[in-house]
């Protein structure tokens, strides 16, 4: 077998490997200016911390550890409240030689904040040196939490209290429609310029531009008045909105131009973030867990002055990708008519190999609990149980009538299990599903392109194979019902994301191959007449 296969093999071993190696091959990009940032946003939970969980106190030596990381590159870290230990961070950073934007987390509930305000004044009265600024509530209008006016209050009586520069911070499209009061409380004005999460998002390569709008912008409507860019980042994983897309290239790009401009006109800026936090995947999608400049592990993302790559393992993915296609076609074992067919088989398993590959990369960053865990290797076991059966040339797995699954799955009697039909119901339903929650609620969804791709083409190509493309259906109700979801939503998610947004494109353009594969449904199937005999 081995001789039978090796010819076939090696051509679509090699495309995966120069696959793999494109996507890890590292990008030039200009090195930074200088080898410490202003200041980074520093928030110290890990694994499945949360600040959700309000018993929990960070231990002391959790964030020595990390500000220990974070002072080769920094000497200002910024808090965002003084509860759960974060308090500590304060004589810390002190004892390191370290500054910190000590945050006051304002909500909507007074018995809350209040403590911490106490709490903050304390601190700036024992370590007033370690202080650089006391920033009174983080995004509080953006999310409707306080008035303005409320606001400016509590920043005057910090500071009276302290007598600090004290300052409020929310996206600069929120402060410009701030009042009057907070505008003047302020010692200065803490903006957040984060492209990516615009209205308008603009690409990691269109930032400068953005950012020059943005601070034009609030120097035209508040002359003379001093900024500081309180938080400003790129996220290294999640969906891209439009031509804005999560990588970690993307996120050096964006980090290392922007340190040349800040450099070139004097600003003071504070980077969002210092560590990944998963927690913030449950609130913001899996884009929302990814804006550190160190992983979860804490381990740092890219070079500042190097070339950077978006899969620095990409050889070990290679393997992996391998390991799977091959085993795929072992465990399929097809019989390959001709070095023709072999070539094929071949291709088929490697890529869908690969393809797997990147579903379980995917699942890795995106799940949060391990209900969302099992969901992922769900899913998983789905692509490679469909590679398999695709790769041995079972026709029914894309044709079987979804009836057959249905009426089985309501009678659940002892008549043969239609195992192909119920796959397909299982893909196609998993597949509408997702596509659903796209059209409706997509912000912080993914694209799970390799998730369905395996199973789409799997569909479409067993389907010609069997020459029953498009062939009629008989009481082809649920595929009738599947193909009106797919066409859709394919079409409203493609409009809504705009044509900017490859990833987008290319999920709809696998509902697209599921709707064809269903759309046979539509055809009413020609009935032979019987002829009567003349009497």
């Amino acid at each position: 077998m081995l001789k039978t296969w090796a010819g076939p093999l090696l051509p679509a071993i090699l495309a995966v490997i120069g696959f793999w190696a494109w996507l890890g091959r590292p990008v030039d990009l200009p090195p930074a200016p200088e080898p410490k940032l202003h200041c980074v946003s520093y928030t110290p939970f890990r694994g499945d911390q949360t600040p959700y969980d309000r018993d929990l106190v960070i231990p002391p030596q959790q964030i020595a550890e990390d500000l220990d990381l974070l002072k080769p590159i920094t000497d200002c870290v910024r808090i965002y409240a003084t509860d759960q230990g974060l308090d500590k961070t304060v004589p810390l950073a002190e004892e390191r030689g370290m500054q910190v934007l000590l945050g006051i987390w304002i909500g909507a509930e007074a018995a809350i904040y209040e403590p911490q305000i106490t709490k903050a004044i304390a601190l700036a009265k024992a370590h007033p040196r370690a202080i650089k600024a006391i920033i009174v509530g983080n995004e509080v209008l953006l999310r409707g939490e306080q008035s303005g006016e409320t606001l400016a209050a509590l920043v005057t009586r910090v500071k009276q209290a302290t007598g600090l520069p004290v300052t409020y911070a929310d996206v600069w499209g929120f402060w410009q429609k701030a009042p009057k009061s907070l505008v003047d409380a302020v010692d200065f004005m803490t903006i957040h310029i984060l492209p990516y999460w615009e209205d308008d998002p603009a690409p990691s390569t269109m930032t400068v531009p953005h950012l020059e709008f943005a601070l034009g912008e609030m120097q035209r409507q508040f002359p003379g008045k001093r900024l500081m860019i309180g938080e400003t980042g790129w996220p290294s994983a999640g969906r891209a909105r439009e031509d804005a897309i999560p990588s970690i290239v993307d996120q050096a790009r964006y980090l290392r131009d922007f340190l040349l401009y800040a450099k070139a006109h004097d600003l003071d800026y504070n980077f969002i973030e210092a560590f990944d936090q998963p927690w913030k995947r449950a609130q913001e999608g899996a884009v929302g867990g990814y804006w550190g400049l160190f992983d979860g592990n804490r381990h740092p993302k890219f070079d500042w002055f190097k070339p950077v790559s978006n899969h620095p393992y990409w050889p070990i993915l290679a393997a992996i990708s391998l390991a799977l296609g091959l085993g795929a076609l072992g465990l399929a074992r097809p019989r390959a008519q001709d070095w023709r067919d072999g070539l094929v088989l071949s291709f088929a398993a490697l890529i869908g190999g690969t393809l797997i590959t990147l579903q379980a990369e995917r699942a890795h960053l995106i799940y949060v609990t391990m209900i969302d865990l099992a969901i992922e290797i769900g899913l998983l076991a789905q692509s490679a149980l469909v590679l398999i059966l695709a790769l041995r040339r079972n026709d029914d797995l894309g044709v079987a009538p979804l009836a057959a699954a249905t009426r089985w799955l309501i009678a659940l009697d002892t008549r043969p299990v239609p195992v192909a039909a119920l796959i397909r119901l299982v893909v196609l339903v998993g597949a509408a599903t997702v596509a659903v929650a796209l059209a409706f609620d997509s912000r912080y969804r993914g694209f799970p392109i390799a998730t369905y791709a395996v199973p789409a083409f799997a569909f479409l190509l067993l389907q010609w194979r069997a020459g029953k493309l498009l062939a009629p259906v008989i009481d082809g109700r649920e595929e009738r019902i599947l193909s009106l979801i797919f066409i859709a939503c394919a079409a409203f998610i493609a409009w809504f994301e705009g044509p900017l947004n490859w990833q987008s494109l290319g999920f709809c353009g696998l509902l697209a191959i599921f709707a064809l594969t269903v759309a046979g449904s539509w055809r009413r199937p020609i009935r032979s007449l019987s002829v009567v005999p003349a009497a």
